[in-house]
């Protein structure tokens, strides 16, 4: 695979030399020595390394297992067994990892064989007739051993590393693959499947290097056993007295850390997915002011996660305590054994013998346990990935009718089933017969194998005709008890020509139609059957009722995967109505838009959308409400030029409720409560006076439907009457009536705003992607000392921090003490040796080690947990004190990826590289005493090898800490894909691009695999070079005893030669840690980032001196909203987007706010809720909007936004209870909640749910309906008894009848409220609303009531004049068309006359 940007994969051309020594990676540190590497100094992956082959080949593996399964069962006429995703590991990546196996045991062998030699070494001092050439030979062999030892060490740990790379990204790739193929009927939260790829691979990670140790710990066990019988004989089995009283104990803990592993990943999956909820429904949590409820529920959750964190961190804190008082405890056990048969030690019989207990010692108390630990932990991570994996997936309609021209003798479906064996009329796509559909699909509830896909069915068709034949019409069956049905024997057929409007109330099905179209739905009885066409299946577009936009550019986002046309590309561009808009962008089409498209406003996302469904050469375009989100100028032009112009000739189902549009189609359904209640010609539906009645059985009772039946008459209506009236907000209709304001609305446009996309907040222009976004940064150089500081402080006092020091030195202390006590014992004669004293002494030094060690290692991992928890709480706090345009700059993935990766770290990893490190750096310091102590002579050498030492460690250092950034850097994009792609999973099926996604994936699993395998050899280059230098400094401690054996005792070599062999892996393991805890601390470092994000201009709340709040008692009564001289300007902006506005609205008005885009109307909603804070007077200063005289830059935030409620334009839903999402505060009584739901027309829906309040809501929402959605918003805002209401578009997608419902109910339910109202119909503020203020460039233009402004002279306010045709108002109710200009009117002026009359 070519790639132009990175070197060539160096490992491929590596020389056998340079593959031993790892030397072939050495140009990338030294370039990373004299300048910072970045991600195109990184080698291309070799052929072994491709993400694309490994995840193939695991695919292939993972599909023969599954079919091998299936054709068990079949078989046996058995249950599936469920497919062994280890055995499926093992055939893929298993021989290569078998090389290990065999470098290992020759490890184990040198390791042995160091031990053998030093006896020798020892004893030559006990003989001076030995010639001192036979003992430099036994010095420089066992410098050798000790070399060769080295290497293999490394070159155990480099291929089950790479194993572990190639298990970690092959399994993520095919989850993602997955994903692709979910169905819809699996609820599964995008948090649980970013935690899945982020943590639940990693044990397999962790796991590799250590698993082997498994089998090969216990054979050198062995080995050792019989080597130290010939030693010490019977002595010996009191050392494996230890194991036996040891080994239970880590069994015991191994066997724990499985059950906390689940159950920690089961807290933190819970964790994860509140929090992606939360920061998804960011703006929400702001305008309502419930960050302190949810920061409660996450810090919860939290809690929880932690406390089964520390359980298995208190376990890592006892094995590392296990590890280090090892040698004096078996030295205790061993040597007072031997002392008590009677027998005399000896120095070479003591550190033989310490030496091969060492051996035994890493492998056993380290490896071994870590082997079964991490084997326990991939346990619970190939369950969670195997019932992932066997989730029901997508099974294409396989039914395809074939037209007259061709075969028609295929038949289809059951008859029993009421499917219709039939042909399909050539001009006829599609055709549905009493077709039933449902979300829920029955699954296996013990997780048997489910079937697999049609496509992969299809692709092993050759091998499995008769199964395939059998399978075919399985869509056509009923599914095992499904639950009851979304949609109820539909019997619709579209015509490759045809418009089709599809029309209903809010939830009554509208999108799930759409659903089933795109066969997302699962079919569950009844017959759906879809043309067969020559080039192959049909293509389908379809274009979301809420809008999915992918990061990337604009151009990208239309193109989605299809090839370039010119001409085409124009033509969509056109009918969409986006060229004024790409004309005002400044890289045009090429402009980079955020995740969600955030930079965009609603309606330009609608466009891209619809764009992108149109430039697709499609047989059927689904269109689920594209034109909810533009006015009807807008709407109008592209139902014409796009819907009805571009499209014509094709099949088109349009989803509508902009109901003006239904008397252009040819044929329309309406739907009820998931039942067609009228079909057929518009006409004639409109002529149709007989009422339909449909009965349902829904299991309990039989009833026909008569609920809101009339939907039909409010179509009727529609179809008499001129297209809706509301303003103009998109680009392509500013200042239509005022020429001379073209340039200005221009450079309005141009102003850099942020932009609340969910709560409907402030509005944001369409040339600011890259003012908003911004790219992750890479830091640079060493993490800073103040950032160690920080973090421990956080969890710690000094006190705390002190007495953590210094029980660590104490501890190395007392142990160097007791073993140069063990050297003078062995020294001494066999008489002096009987008494009691020596090993009575030597017993309370180990005892005092064992106690003091413990002690240190439980307080280091609880200081680093507390600081943990304390990092979390503080970044938590942090991000829900900052303002809104901290999320709009930050894509979703990259914020979950420091509350998931980075936090994985810091609670488990951290702790234990870090004691790990700072306990072998004492030992080190330790051993350093002891040999300079032995031999001073060895003390010249000792600055040149830690010279070397540093060099190396500062080599690797300063490439491996930018590597492992990169590597960082470059796992956030993998989250963020995965979540965009769930987000649009629908639309990535729909138009086919699935394979195209699954390449971008790949792309970037690559792009982290390329640092991290970097950051994989550059840890291996320095081992190696570090074991070197450590054999080299044995070599030289040994020859430099051997050359002056005249002033050396054995007991003191043996003592030097012990702690210097310890020495020969620990010194590159502490360097390695140390480094390894510095790159940790990069996590840290970014969580440290997010922790200090500077928050929102106001505190919370605010108190006077005396503690009492600012706010009055009751604050607002009255609700009087006061704007004086205000002016708004966005932090990045280059001018004020509302300007000098003064403003006097009166207690409980109900005021429309119309204009067109960039007018400033959601600005000033924005400025309401101090989202962005304003400035008034000269000099300007904060302040200029009063609310019953209360200045609201002088209260806290929730002081103000708890007084006020908004429904926004995309309602929002959280993860949880329906309870939950009413009430977040727990402050309503069960009374109050049903009264909203029954103000908002809900109560029966809700009651109809399973669990009523308690009711589950799926991420967002998706399992209610956008209306439903907006209605639960309107409860929401009526449970808060707000005294001052917001409305920012809130009924753009609900239909008309709801439109009136929410109306009827902000005026039953906000009585005495002051009500704000964004409108996007005329209707809804004309007729209804007190008074209308519209806004123009962010100056009001007319305030007053409908009639009058309708009917006066042009109102000039403000410095720019309005066109001389006419008021404001005048001109965008007579652009609305003659009739409805009449209709509107004669509203106003009822409404005025009413009003009079009252006053009279």
């Amino acid at each position: 695979m070519a790639d132009s940007k990175h070197p060539p994969a160096a490992i491929e051309t590596a020389n056998p030399l340079s593959y031993f020594s790892f030397n072939w990676i050495q140009p990338l540190l030294i370039r990373g020595w004299s300048q910072t590497i970045v991600e195109t100094d990184l080698d291309q992956l070799s052929k072994n390394d491709h993400v694309k082959r490994i995840t193939d080949r695991l695919l292939e593996e993972w599909t023969k297992e599954v079919e091998k399964c299936q054709a068990k069962a079949r078989a046996t006429g058995s249950k599936p067994r469920r497919p062994n995703l280890y055995l499926v590991l093992w055939r893929c990546f298993g021989l290569y990892f078998s090389i290990s196996f065999f470098t290992g045991i020759i490890e184990s062998a040198c390791k042995i064989s160091e031990a053998i030699l030093m006896g020798y070494v020892i004893r030559f001092f006990d003989f001076p007739d030995t010639p001192i050439s036979t003992g430099m030979a036994y010095a420089v062999g066992l410098f050798l051993v000790t070399l060769f030892h080295g290497t293999m060490h490394h070159h155990y740990f480099f291929p089950t590393m790479r194993t572990g790379l190639w298990i970690r990204q092959s399994l993520i790739s095919l989850m993602y693959r997955k994903c692709l193929t979910l169905s819809t009927s699996s609820s599964i939260a995008t948090g649980t499947i970013v935690n899945l790829i982020s943590n639940d691979v990693q044990p397999f990670e962790n796991a590799t290097p250590f698993m082997l140790y498994a089998i090969i710990g216990p054979l050198e066990m062995i080995f050792v056993m019989y080597f130290l019988w010939r030693e010490i004989e019977v002595a010996c089995l009191s050392g494996l007295l230890v194991f036996v009283i040891l080994m239970p104990v880590q069994t015991f803990f191994s066997r724990h850390f499985s059950t906390i592993r689940s159950k920690t990943v089961n807290a933190r999956d819970e964790r994860i997915r509140t929090l992606s909820d939360v920061f998804q429904g960011i703006e929400l949590v702001k305008l309502c002011a419930w960050e302190v409820p949810f920061q409660e529920k996450i810090l919860m959750l939290r809690s929880i996660e932690l406390r089964y964190i520390w359980k298995a961190n208190l376990m890592r804190a006892s094995n590392m305590a296990i590890y280090f008082f090892f040698q004096p405890l078996i030295a205790l056990f061993v040597f007072v054994t031997f002392w008590l048969q009677g027998k005399t030690l000896s120095p070479d019989k003591v550190f033989v013998s310490l030496t091969l207990f060492n051996v035994m010692r890493l492998t056993m108390t380290s490896f071994f346990p870590k082997a079964l630990e991490t084997i326990a932990e991939t346990r619970v991570s190939v369950r969670r990935i195997t019932d992932f994996m066997l989730l029901p997936e997508l099974k294409g309609i396989e039914n395809k009718f074939k037209t007259e021209q061709e075969d028609s003798s295929g038949k289809s479906g059951d008859a029993m089933m009421g499917s219709v064996e039939k042909t399909l009329d050539p001009s006829l796509l599609l055709e549905m017969r009493d077709a039933s559909f449902s979300w829920s699909l029955a699954t296996d509830e013990n997780n048997g194998v489910p079937e697999l896909s049609a496509e992969e069915k299809a692709s092993r068709q050759a091998q499995d005709t008769e199964d395939e034949k059998g399978h075919a019409s399985a869509d056509n069956l009923t599914m095992n008890s499904p639950k009851k049905a979304i949609l109820n024997n539909i019997t619709m057929t579209l015509r490759r020509d045809e418009l089709l409007a599809v029309v209903g109330p809010v939830g009554c099905g509208k999108s799930s139609l759409c659903m089933a179209l795109l066969q997302e739905m699962p079919l569950v009885s009844g017959s759906f059957a879809l043309a067969k066409q020559d080039k192959g299946n049909i293509k389908m577009s379809y274009s979301a009722q809420s809008p999915w936009i992918f990061a990337g550019t604009i151009k990208s986002n239309i193109l989605f995967g299809s090839q370039f046309n010119q001409e085409r590309y124009s033509k969509v561009i056109k009918a969409c109505e986006l060229t004024r808009d790409l004309s005002l962008l400044p890289q045009g089409d090429e402009t980079i838009i955020g995740e969600k498209g955030v930079t965009l406003s609603g309606g330009q996302r609608a466009r891209v959308s619809l764009a992108r469904a149109a430039y697709r050469e499609s047989d059927i375009y689904i269109l689920d409400d594209p034109l909810s989100a533009v006015d009807p100028k807008v709407g109008r032009a592209l139902f014409d030029n796009c819907i009805n112009g571009l499209l014509k000739a094709k099949a088109r189902v349009l989803v509508t409720h902009q109901l003006q549009y239904i008397k252009d189609c040819e044929n329309v359904i309406i739907l009820e409560q998931g039942h067609v209640t009228h079909t057929g010609r518009v006409d004639a539906v409109m002529q149709q006076e007989v009422e339909v009645e449909k009965v349902i059985n829904d299991g309990e009772s039989t009833r026909s439907v008569k609920m809101r039946v009339k939907f039909v008459d409010v179509l009727r209506e529609f179809a008499k009457k001129a297209p809706e009236a509301t303003e103009d907000e998109e680009t392509d209709a500013i200042l239509k009536a005022d020429p001379t304001g073209a340039d200005s609305s221009m450079d309005a446009l141009k102003r850099v705003k942020s932009r609340v996309s969910n709560a409907g907040g402030v509005e944001e222009d369409s040339d600011a992607p890259e003012k908003n976004l911004t790219v992750e940064e890479v830091q640079e150089g060493d993490t800073p000392l103040r950032v160690y500081y920080d973090f421990f402080r956080l969890g710690s006092t000094p006190f705390r921090l002190g007495l953590t020091i210094f029980s660590l030195a104490a501890a190395q202390a007392i142990m160097v003490a007791g073993d140069f006590f063990l050297s003078n014992w062995s020294e001494l004669s066999a008489e002096e040796q009987t008494h009691s004293y020596y090993p009575t002494i030597f017993g309370v030094y180990c005892l005092a080690t064992v106690i003091v060690t413990l002690f240190r290692s439980f307080l280091f991992f609880y200081c680093v947990s507390e600081s943990s928890r304390s990092i979390f709480r503080a970044m938590l706090d942090a991000l829900l004190k900052t303002s809104i345009d901290f999320f709009h700059a930050n894509p979703h993935g990259r914020v979950l990826n420091r509350f998931s990766k980075d936090m994985a770290n810091c609670d488990e990893l951290l702790p234990y590289t870090f004691f790990d490190a700072t306990q072998i750096v004492f030992m080190l310091f330790g051993s350093v005493v002891v040999v300079c102590i032995v031999n001073a002579w060895i003390v010249i050498s000792i600055p040149f090898l830690f010279g070397g030492f540093i060099f190396l460690r500062m080599v690797y250092i300063r490439t491996s800490r930018q590597v492992k950034r990169i590597d960082s850097q470059t796992r956030s994009p993998i989250y963020s894909q995965l979540s965009e792609t769930l987000d649009g999973l629908t639309s990535v099926r729909a138009f086919g691009v699935g394979e195209r996604f699954m390449g971008r994936f790949v792309d970037a699993q690559e792009a982290n695999g390329r640092a991290f395998f970097a950051y994989l050899i550059c840890a291996r280059w320095l081992g190696f070079r570090l074991d070197a230098l450590s054999a080299l400094f044995l070599g030289i401690t040994a020859v430099a005893c051997v050359a002056v054996r005249d002033s050396q005792k054995a007991a003191m070599v043996g003592l030097a030669l012990n702690y210097v062999t310890q020495l020969s892996g620990e010194l590159q393991w502490a360097v390695r840690q140390s480094v390894e805890a510095a790159i940790l601390m990069v996590s840290v470092e970014r969580m440290m980032e997010y922790a200090q994000v500077k928050p929102e201009e106001s505190e919370r709340r605010r108190f006077n001196p005396d503690g009492s709040s600012v706010v009055p008692n009751g604050w607002p009564q009255e609700a009087k909203v006061t704007f004086t001289d205000m002016s708004l300007t966005y932090p990045r902006g280059e001018g004020p987007v509302l300007k000098n506005i003064s403003l006097d609205f009166k207690a409980g008005e109900k005021i429309g706010i119309v204009g067109r885009t960039g007018a400033g109307k959601s600005s000033l909603i924005g400025a309401l809720f101090r989202l962005v804070d304003t400035t008034t007077g000269n000099p300007p200063h904060h302040g200029g909007i009063s609310i019953d005289g209360v200045d609201i830059s002088k209260i806290g935030m929730h002081d103000l936004r708890e007084k006020m409620a908004i429904i926004p334009q995309e309602p929002f839903l959280f993860r949880g209870t329906l309870r939950f999402n009413l009430d977040p505060t727990s402050q309503h009584q069960d009374a109050d909640i049903w009264a909203a739901l029954e103000a908002a027309e809900l109560k029966r829906l809700v009651e109809g749910l399973e669990g009523g309040l308690d009711a589950t809501v799926d991420d967002n929402g998706k399992n209610f309906s956008i209306g439903e959605q907006q209605l639960l918003s309107l409860a929401r805002a009526v449970l808060r008894r707000a005294k001052i209401i917001v409305m920012d578009e809130a009924t753009a997608n609900v239909d008309l009848q709801s439109d009136r419902m929410i109306q009827k109910a902000i005026h039953s339910q906000f009585k005495g409220a002051t009500v704000f109202t964004i409108a996007h119909r005329l209707n809804t503020v004309i007729g209804d609303y007190d008074r209308i203020l519209v806004l123009d460039q962010g100056r009001v233009m007319e305030f007053g009531e409908p009639w009058e402004l309708l009917n006066g002279p042009v109102v000039e306010m403000g410095s720019e004049s309005p066109s001389t045709a006419g008021g404001w108002l005048r001109r965008m109710v007579a652009d609305t068309g003659a009739e409805n200009e009449v209709a509107l009117r004669q509203v106003a002026k009822e409404q005025w006359e009413q009003r009079r009359a009252k006053d009279v």
